[in-house]
């Protein structure tokens, strides 16, 4: 299913857009690291997605936020519906459903995001990947996020996943770094890992401080980075 809230996005020279990768209702099936999926209800994640909404649009009052939603099913609050412009439910994909319900988080995340492609490849110029729940905090500074280069948070050998960012012209790397990461993450590897082994390498600018908060799904936590 697909839904459009309304034209809401006034082009500019750059068309920012933020995917943002959902899901409001889990399975209650454990994860490879938790026996917990997520000690939050359905109504509590929907208002911390839209918290996440509501911090983009402080920083970007005009881009582009699409919703990819792979949860059990498609009930979301109006309100959620309306404070985006594309909606996407994939939840009704045996292979997303398979996917998501997993063990293997990341697995779950690469296959809603590959199953959007032909909804996602010609949004805009510049795409923001932020996980549903996270939001922008007063940290995030728009000039860091430059517009040729695939921006990340490095730890190691390792990437943030619940923040990143990339041109339109890195956008078929970034769709087939996702799909060679698939057999690694069925196998149970973290996808901060896997992503960027399939990237290429020039590409990558790092920065120190993301901007972005959100409570940690299976304890509650707050995670800041």
């Amino acid at each position: 299913m697909n839904q459009f809230s309304g034209d809401t996005f006034d082009a500019e020279s750059k068309k920012i857009v933020f995917i943002i990768t959902s899901v409001i209702h889990p399975s209650p099936s454990p994860l490879s690291y938790s026996p917990v999926r997520s000690v939050f209800s359905a109504s509590e994640r929907a208002s911390q997605t839209l918290k996440t909404i509501d911090s983009v649009r402080l920083h970007y009052k005009n881009a582009r936020i699409c919703l990819i939603e792979t949860g059990l099913n498609a009930s979301v609050p109006s309100e959620l519906l309306s404070a985006v412009d594309k909606f996407i439910f994939l939840g009704d994909m045996k292979i997303v459903r398979y996917a998501t319900d997993s063990r293997h988080k990341g697995f779950g995340e690469a296959i809603g995001l590959i199953a959007a492609y032909r909804l996602l490849k010609d949004l805009g110029d510049f795409y923001f990947k932020i996980s549903g729940r996270y939001f922008l905090t007063d940290n995030f500074n728009p000039r860091l996020w430059e517009f040729d280069n695939f921006i990340v948070r490095k730890y190691s050998e390792d990437i943030s996943t619940r923040l990143y960012a990339f041109p339109k012209s890195l956008f078929f790397s970034w769709q087939f770094a996702l799909i060679k990461s698939l057999p690694w993450l069925l196998a149970g590897k973290q996808i901060e890992h896997v992503l960027p082994k399939f990237l290429p390498n020039n590409c990558f600018k790092y920065v120190d401080n993301l901007g972005v908060a959100g409570a940690i799904s299976p304890n509650g936590k707050l995670l800041e980075e």
